[in-house]
């Protein structure tokens, strides 16, 4: 895969990109975005090549941090209040939050192709989880709450500090020591 952000960075003339297609070296999939004969499309690094400003989240975000095995049937991506996408997306359930807590949790997370993409950390997620509890399928709610405690890269602290920095402090810390962590394992005093 090659992009023409990337021949520009690197001061690679971009006509070269245009003699490729023509020799059938490379073919253009994506407004800037090429791929050799034998590439694979990776929905998640395209999109996410395209839309720089967009995050993954929710399942999307745990089918990526290996948490859930079911490949989500639409592509939630977090974005900033103020961020404006110029067309409608099928495929896509786009978030808005405030842009004081739109980087915070933010991970880089391998795709199936081996391509980084960057998504919110299962901290952040479960954060996002129980801040809109009332709109999540009950279900799966308690499912990504409870496995959280044999996830091998939990992180308390990150947990509480963006509880704190979502001013959910209270709601998290009920839900987990109800759920899956010992009691006064949240509070880090």
């Amino acid at each position: 895969m090659i992009t023409t952000s990337y021949c520009r960075k690197e001061g690679i003339p971009t006509i070269c990109l245009g003699r490729l297609m023509r020799e059938g070296v490379i073919k253009r999939v994506g407004r800037g975005v090429y791929l050799a004969g034998e590439g694979s499309w990776d929905e998640y690094y395209f999109f996410q090549h395209r839309y720089t400003k967009a995050i993954f989240s929710y399942a999307t975000a745990l089918h990526l941090l290996g948490v859930i095995d079911k490949i989500p049937q639409v592509m939630d991506v977090t974005v900033h209040r103020s961020y404006k996408f110029n067309e409608a997306m099928d495929g896509v359930l786009v978030h808005y939050v405030e842009k004081r807590i739109h980087e915070l949790g933010v991970v880089e997370a391998p795709t199936m192709f081996g391509n980084n993409v960057r998504i919110y950390s299962y901290e952040r997620t479960l954060c996002d989880f129980i801040a809109h509890q009332e709109q999540m399928d009950r279900e799966i709610f308690v499912k990504i709450v409870r496995s959280y405690e044999h996830y091998a890269g939990k992180d308390i602290h990150a947990l509480y500090e963006i509880a704190l920095a979502m001013d959910i402090v209270k709601e998290v810390k009920a839900i987990m020591e109800v759920v899956c962590l010992p009691v006064g394992c949240f509070d880090p005093r």
